[in-house]
């Protein structure tokens, strides 16, 4: 990874060029997307971009890596919920904070999707990040299992693959209604993870 620039002025044709990245990757793709789109989109040379990034496979990883730094920050409280209302609460809080960080990075995902078909390298990649995201998950949902008004005998490990997949597809596609999807999403995941109320 390049190392982030120190000086001002560097850092902000640094975050335009990611922000073009990530614009062009949503609207074209990984392969269809060119380095003069992503120079043109920033308002800066081509050479700008260069100076920056060797190549759009590594703005992509660059990406990709934040988008995983903010998934690293995502947790379920231990211990904090002492009503099945509070569990439900931080369950909603933390599924908010994850579609958002997903849909902000609708771009590289939808490019990563297309790198990894064609990058051994990336697929690798791509396996040892999906096994990480899935054993957060796990994590996440083993706490939930023990929080009041939990339903009994939910298997965490197919609950937490079902929906590790779908948070990533959330993440490739523009959804369109954000809100509506992430209503529907919180009302699937508590039903499942959770006792009706009557």
């Amino acid at each position: 990874m390049p190392p982030p620039p120190q000086q001002e002025r560097s850092r902000q044709t640094r975050a335009a060029l990611l922000r073009a990245v990530l614009a062009s990757f949503e609207a074209d793709g990984y392969e269809a997307t060119t380095i003069e789109e992503i120079a043109r989109r920033a308002k800066v040379a081509v050479g700008a971009f260069y100076l920056h990034f060797r190549s759009k496979r590594q703005a992509l990883l660059v990406l990709m890596d934040a988008l995983l730094a903010e998934l690293a920050t995502l947790d379920v409280p231990v211990g904090v919920a002492r009503t099945p209302r509070d569990a439900k609460a931080v369950v909603v809080e933390v599924v908010r904070r994850a579609l958002r960080v997903d849909m902000k990075y609708l771009g590289a995902y939808r490019a990563w999707h297309e790198a990894v078909l064609r990058d051994p390298e990336l697929a690798a990649m791509h396996a040892e990040i999906d096994a990480w995201t899935l054993r957060r998950v796990v994590g996440m949902l083993q706490i939930v299992a023990r929080a009041p008004g939990a339903r009994p005998q939910t298997d965490v490990q197919a609950t937490a693959r079902v929906f590790n997949a779908l948070f990533w597809r959330l993440t490739e596609m523009r959804a369109g209604e954000e809100e509506a999807v992430v209503q529907a999403t919180i009302g699937v995941l508590t039903h499942a993870l959770f006792v009706d109320e009557t």
